[in-house]
């Protein structure tokens, strides 16, 4: 078995991103700007915050991932309340989006929720997303097209879609709710030849955001690249594009949290 990593700060003041890797456990978390602009620990936002206490929960590595996720999402809620934040203004809770497996013998578990994914690819160059699901920054992505990124509308957007978390997608930020939005699995390792785990700084750009993300080129760009190669195309197609017009998104350059496990 050989593996890949990236963890990788991205335009931002502070990486939000968090990797974990023991032995048989590895994952990728991609905390969330808090909209409140508040600060903690040496400066951490609540998405440093959340990402982190997450990934250490994660590896405790002594429970079924879904009851670790559970674990993780009540320790972001504890650590909420020591730091006394207001848990009803929901636009500042600490939140992240995890992706992570587990290795057995003859099978991966995997858990999945908010926009950090699992890719399966086989050894004919197939793949399987492990838990499809449409991108809930769709909208914004559109308007960020259309009016720009600082747009006022497209600011407002951005806290609108903030208020859905656990109501129209998955995050780790302390709710009971979100519980409701882990996706789990077991996947037979018969035909595996790698496993993709990854936060959306990885993302090749695309000029026309899509309900329902396409890897296909991600997934052939990993195969025949690697993953730092994947990492120098998505940054270069970035960098040609500072003002964020041609390829909408939130940031010139994402965080990135990524793990390649080839076997």
């Amino acid at each position: 078995m050989k593996v890949e990593h990236i963890l990788e700060q991205g335009s931002g003041a502070r990486n939000e991103d968090y990797l974990i890797m023991d032995r048989t456990l590895f994952g990728v978390f991609d905390g969330a700007t808090s909209l409140t602009g508040a600060c903690f620990e040496g400066g951490k936002s609540g998405g440093c915050m959340a990402s982190s206490i997450a990934g250490q929960v994660f590896l405790r590595n002594h429970h079924p991932l879904a009851r670790l996720g559970a674990e993780a999402n009540d320790s972001i809620r504890t650590q909420m309340e020591r730091y006394r934040i207001d848990l009803s203004q929901r636009c500042g809770l600490w939140s992240t989006s995890a992706a992570v497996v587990r290795l057995k013998d003859d099978e991966i578990e995997w858990f999945q929720t908010g926009d950090s994914q699992v890719v399966f690819i086989d050894r004919d160059g197939g793949h399987k997303i492990a838990a499809r699901r449409e991108d809930h920054d769709f909208p914004t992505l559109n308007m960020i097209r259309e009016k720009g990124r600082f747009h006022p509308e497209v600011q407002k957007l951005i806290m609108t879609i903030r208020q859905g978390m656990n109501r129209n997608y998955g995050v780790l930020n302390g709710e009971p709710e979100a519980e409701d939005f882990f996706r789990t699995g077991v996947e037979p390792c018969t035909n595996i030849k790698t496993v993709l785990l990854f936060t959306d700084g990885l993302d090749v750009p695309c000029p026309a955001p899509k309900k329902y993300k396409d890897f296909s080129c991600l997934v052939d760009m990993a195969y025949e690249l690697g993953l730092d190669g994947l990492r120098h195309h998505v940054r270069s197609q970035e960098a040609a594009d500072p003002d964020m017009k041609r390829y909408p998104r939130f940031k010139k350059h994402d965080d990135i949290a990524a793990i390649a496990i080839h076997f």
